[in-house]
């Protein structure tokens, strides 16, 4: 059974726990577009063998905010995969705190865990934390995990403005295209387009 959720984060604290048996497999998409400050914890326990998870995080920080994502993958049983991806986009003086964590339980062997945290600086006073760990408790899996942080391509923003574009218009086209990589990952081309529409707050 395969489940695909959007969720808009606009509270300024929110938990979201899913509890995936056996064979189900979620697709959950979180996007923060909102410039309000926010604290979100999102639990994902894989309880049932061959359950799967899927989960995109996209946020744009706008303004003078406080932005703080906490994210478990927890695997309960064998067979069972979760792979995570969280990317920010930082304007003005947004702060951004990522914190994740992949635990595999002993009775979770054959388990295969990922997770990684994206983060661009659009703003020298934007500012980004961004600390993922690992609890391994089985000695039959594949867990990795990872985070970046970086600034807009100083070639590529001066390539889009030597064609034409306004540098507000080449750095919008840049920041689309960092999230490209992760709303790619959804097959479905409808739930693409409703993602990109979620994001930019396109009615």
């Amino acid at each position: 059974m395969k489940s695909f959720i959007i969720r808009e984060l606009t509270k300024e604290k929110e938990l979201l726990e899913y509890n995936l048996k056996t064979n189900i497999h979620l697709t959950l998409v979180l996007v923060l577009s909102q410039a309000i400050d926010t604290d979100v914890h999102v639990v994902v326990r894989l309880i049932g063998r061959g359950a799967s998870a899927k989960v995109i995080g996209l946020v744009v920080g706008r303004g003078d905010h406080k932005i703080v994502l906490h994210t478990e993958q927890i695997h309960e049983a064998p067979e069972t995969t979760s792979n995570l991806l969280v990317k920010a986009a930082l304007y003005d003086r947004t702060q951004f705190s990522y914190d994740g964590i992949i635990r595999v339980e002993r009775s979770a062997q054959k388990s295969d865990a990922y997770q990684k945290n994206e983060n661009l600086l659009l703003s020298p006073q934007s500012h980004a934390r961004s600390d993922p760990a690992l609890e391994i408790f089985a000695n039959d899996v594949r867990c990795t995990h990872g985070s970046t942080t970086g600034k807009i391509n100083e070639d590529q923003l001066w390539y889009l403005t030597s064609r034409g574009l306004s540098i507000p218009q080449a750095k919008q086209l840049l920041v689309e295209g960092f999230f490209q990589h992760a709303i790619s990952t959804v097959s479905d081309t409808i739930n693409q387009e409703r993602i990109r529409k979620t994001l930019w707050q396109v009615t």
